[in-house]
């Protein structure tokens, strides 16, 4: 802990000690995209939007999405469910 002459070294100490996220990775296979597959960044937009998102990538091409999130905040029941507020079809989620 530092200490600064004139701080309140219990507020500080409280500040600067926080806990890491619990991230935990999952695969969900996505289907709607149609011909060009320019779904993909309307989904990772829409999962980057959500809290507790850390990292979103959607594969066109395997019609997968692959997300980092703090399970603490978050939970595949919800990434399936803003991939469907998207207006495309979530699968069931794979744990990565």
């Amino acid at each position: 802990m530092v200490s600064i002459p004139g701080s309140d070294e219990r507020r500080l100490s409280m500040s600067t000690s926080s806990t890491a996220p619990s991230r935990q990775h999952v695969i969900i296979p996505i289907s709607g995209f149609g011909c060009l597959g320019s779904g993909a960044l309307i989904i990772e937009r829409a999962l980057a939007q959500e809290p507790g998102v850390i990292h979103a990538y959607v594969n066109p091409a395997t019609e997968m999405a692959y997300v980092q999130y703090d399970a603490d905040r978050c939970t595949p029941s919800v990434l399936r469910a803003v991939i469907a507020h998207a207006g495309f079809h979530a699968g069931e989620p794979v744990a990565s």
